[in-house]
């Protein structure tokens, strides 16, 4: 592998960290977007690693990255998100970033698993 190969290689693989709560959702396809603050993410191949006792990692493609305000959030987002409602899926941004406002830029990142 020549120096080009694996600097290409390693800039076209991220990783995306979940909580272990959200692994069934995603493998089962309920999940199909994460909202990450402050955590840059790109389009292309990404690691869905799943913090358990034993780490789990499923292999997964950015399709997508949108940006827009917590306020701007909607109940498709939610949905989309895996939550029942927008009301659940606030709850859970408080939870995972407890420093949160309604005025912050997140971004809903869509995703999909690979074989």
């Amino acid at each position: 592998m020549n120096d080009s190969t694996s600097r290409q290689h390693s800039t076209a693989s991220q990783t995306l960290y979940f909580h272990p709560d959200y692994l069934d959702a995603v493998r089962a396809g309920r999940k199909t977007t994460t909202i990450r603050f402050r955590d840059p993410v790109g389009t292309g191949p990404v690691s869905l690693v799943f913090e358990l006792d034993d780490e789990v990692t499923l292999p997964g493609l950015v399709t997508q990255v949108t940006a827009k305000t917590v306020a701007q959030l909607s109940e498709s987002d939610a949905r989309a998100d895996g939550f029942r409602d927008l009301a659940e899926l606030h709850d859970r941004l408080r939870f995972h970033y407890s420093r949160i406002e309604p005025t912050d830029t997140i971004a809903i990142v869509h995703f999909r698993l690979v074989e």
